[in-house]
């Protein structure tokens, strides 16, 4: 079973795929004379290697999955329930599209976009889909968020 799953594991998604990595401080060493010493030509430090234990019941992820275009709530508005679903809905006034806030904006903008295109507008529509681009590279910077924290000594001399 794998501990600290949050400090020792690493993944990343691409497409359907998920690549999973295992993060480890290693170095081999033996002792020789009473002393322990590193091993020439073995590596001594962080490294990422392939899982070494099973999953035997596989694995945890949380958040949304696009199955369902439209949904009947907000999937943006957490409510007060313990377990709050999105349940399919045909795609009518009343229902939302399965995206996030980011996503829904950029949507807008280029829907603007090709209005504007349709009117014959093309700086408008050119605003509008420079608009939808940054919107859409936003929504995907903040899928990927690291923390660094460095402690500092307490008898560091802070400039």
């Amino acid at each position: 079973m794998a501990t600290s799953a949050d400090k020792n594991w690493l993944y990343k998604v691409v497409g359907r795929n998920i690549y999973l990595w295992q993060y480890i401080y290693s170095g081999n060493t033996s002792v020789l004379g009473g002393y322990a010493i590193k091993l020439p030509g073995n590596y001594y430090g962080n490294q990422l290697i392939y899982p070494d234990v099973n999953i035997a019941n596989g694995l945890r992820f949380e958040g949304t999955a696009f199955i369902n275009t439209f949904v009947n709530n907000d999937p943006n508005i957490l409510d007060n329930s313990d377990n709050p679903t999105l349940t399919s809905d045909t795609g009518t006034e009343a229902s939302h599209v399965n995206v996030s806030y980011m996503l829904s904006l950029a949507i807008t903008d280029y829907l603007q976009a090709q209005m504007a295109d349709k009117n014959g507008e093309i700086d408008k529509k050119e605003y509008y889909m420079r608009s939808f681009w940054k919107k859409v590279s936003d929504n995907e910077s903040n899928k990927r968020k690291a923390a660094f924290s460095i402690p500092s000594s307490p008898y560091a001399i802070k400039q």
